[in-house]
């Protein structure tokens, strides 16, 4: 089967079979629509949310555009030298969505890079930095990670922390590492100069670090994109990230992403929307050993916001097993043209803006808004709307609770035969459908609970054979997700064995996580989608059990729900798509 490449310098973008015949229908529509001018000049009739910024006089953020990031560079260097001459090293980033798993990207493709790559003043102190984030994503209430930081002081004195969100659970976070911070014997002054703000003017958070003293970084509203903006590039910089090489790499290739023919991002947006509308609505997103670390997972978080859920993408992480669909296609990164259906190959700053450019032009085939603001959070509630727990399986201490309204779940009267239920569900929900896992737990491979999540969710898609996405309860999985789909939802919970206080609220970090929890199931019980909540009495049993029942045999489900044939890994063979 033939394949088709674009290359522009050290960018590759390769399609074969069905989806290069999907891009190339939709290509000729770009072309005559102007889309790469238009976006290049930022058109603002691209999409109504930029119209009505326009029309306000507010700037937003738009696909690989690195000037906002340029211009903040001199702010963010005085911001880092003076972090540098304090001895802080670390940042905390408070914030959520895209950009914010761009910063996190950015850092972890510099601290991935192998000691011959770099130029360090101390080679051993160098090596032992890439193997130690400086920087860690807090994008929701989750006691763990805060804890782990103030359990070690030394790393908390060389803490600061970036603020890039804009509600109340990041307000949360904020106070209580404040308070952290004070605690070390801090001045309120010394404690508001380790906290920056990047915002928005005139933000509530904006005129919140303003009214508290703290170091404010001024930019444009945030939306879908933003990995060279401030949002991004100022925690980055103050983690060590060298920003300024990366937009001068970035603006290296922005040329190609002006022309109509032989553009990188024009070509991928066009066989990601084409894919889309041709009925292929689930990307699968596949890394090879030599793609930057977490590249996946941006290019997921950036392609979901972006879209408004008419593309579903699902991290391929680890080998989750999937058979081969009509309504799934694989991307890889740096993966093989003859084999996977498309492949993106280049440097990082060549995939930030390829990606963001990508995903706008999807957006614009499919319909989409993605400069639209994103939808708050659910209210919080301590009621998920489904009452009592159907049972409790395991001892009372540590058992798992099964909550659900759904009547194929509501049947099952143990763990295994839930787990069998979810998968049949899951089978049959249709082109473009599959399970979600969303955990309300820590996220952290090591020390949380994240390594037992991804096993999980491979255990599940093997026995539904459809794909399974895993998200950590940072994005509500109904608000900002306008297009109806055959999602099925298991929303994980769980209790903590150590909670924060927030300084100054009557509640903790803990009840705060669930509260949230409880209320995205009801949003997403209100928008019809099938939703199961299973929750913890204690995590590490609970999920062991989870993983017990998972694995309990059982035929994979056909795709109306019946019992089917084994599950098909598919991916040491390559994927065919039809």
């Amino acid at each position: 089967m033939t394949f088709t490449a674009v290359v522009s310098g050290e960018t590759a973008i390769t399609a074969r079979g069905p989806l290069r015949a999907a891009a190339e229908r939709v290509l000729g529509r770009l072309w005559i629509d102007q889309v790469p001018v238009r976006l290049a000049s930022e058109d603002a009739s691209l999409w109504p949310s930029a119209a009505a910024a326009a029309l306000e006089g507010r700037d937003l953020c738009w696909p690989s555009q690195p000037g906002p990031g340029r211009a903040v560079l001199d702010r963010a260097g005085e911001l880092r030298d003076r972090a540098r001459a304090d001895g802080l090293t670390e940042v905390v980033l408070l914030g959520d969505g895209a950009p914010a798993r761009a910063a996190e990207l950015i850092v972890a493709s510099r601290r991935h890079a192998a000691p011959d790559d770099v130029e360090p003043d101390d080679p051993d102190e160098e090596v032992a930095a890439v193997d130690v984030p400086a920087l860690t994503l807090l994008d929701s209430p989750e006691p763990g990670p805060l804890l782990r930081l103030q359990d070690d002081p030394d790393r908390l004195a060389r803490t600061m922390v970036v603020v890039t969100g804009d509600d109340p659970g990041t307000g949360a976070l904020r106070e209580v590492l404040g308070g952290m911070l004070g605690g070390l014997g801090l001045s309120p002054a010394d404690v508001a100069r380790r906290i920056v703000t990047v915002a928005e003017p005139g933000a509530a958070a904006a005129k919140l670090a303003a009214e508290a003293g703290r170091p404010l970084v001024e930019a444009p509203a945030p939306t879908a994109f933003g990995a060279l903006s401030p949002y991004a590039l100022v925690p980055a910089a103050l983690a060590g990230a060298d920003v300024g090489a990366l937009l001068g790499e970035a603006t290296a290739v922005l040329p190609a992403l002006t022309r109509p023919e032989h553009n990188p991002g024009l070509v991928l947006g066009a066989i990601l929307g084409g894919a889309a509308r041709a009925g292929r609505r689930t990307a699968v997103l596949g890394g090879y050993s030599a793609a930057p670390p977490g590249l996946a997972g941006w290019a997921a978080a950036l392609l979901a916001e972006a879209t408004g859920g008419r593309l579903t993408p699902v991290v391929q992480d680890g080998g989750l097993p999937l058979a081969p669909a009509d309504d799934l296609f694989l991307v890889t990164f740096g993966g093989r043209p003859r084999q996977d259906d498309a492949t993106v190959t280049g440097p990082l700053a060549a995939q930030l803006l390829v990606w963001e450019y990508a995903a706008a032009v999807a957006a614009y085939l499919l319909g989409a808004d993605p400069m639209a603001p994103r939808a708050p959070a659910a209210p919080p509630t301590l009621d998920d709307g489904t009452g009592g727990p159907l049972f409790a399986d395991g001892a009372p201490d540590r058992a798992v609770e099964a909550h659900t309204t759904v009547p194929e779940l509501a049947a099952a009267g143990t763990l295994p035969a839930l787990m069998t239920a979810l998968a049949a569900l899951a089978a049959g929900a249709g082109p473009g459908g599959g399970l979600t896992i969303l955990a309300y737990l820590d996220p952290d491979e090591a020390r949380g609970q994240g390594a037992q999540v991804r096993r999980l969710a491979a255990l599940l898609a093997a026995r539904s054979g459809r794909p399974v996405a895993v998200g950590w309860g940072a994005r509500r999985p109904a608000r900002g997700n306008d297009h109806p789909d055959g999602c099925v939802y298991l929303m994980v919970t769980g209790n903590v064995d150590r909670d924060v206080p927030v300084p100054g609220r009557g509640h903790r970090l803990g009840t705060l996580r669930l509260a949230r929890a409880l209320g995205d199931v009801r949003d997403a019980r209100a928008a019809g989608r099938p939703v199961l909540r299973l929750h913890l009495r204690n995590r590490w049993a609970g999920l062991a059990r989870l993983l017990d029942a998972a694995r309990e045999p059982g035929p994979r489900p056909g795709p109306d729900g019946e019992p089917g044939t084994a599950p098909s890994t598919g991916w040491g063979t390559g994927w065919s798509t039809g």
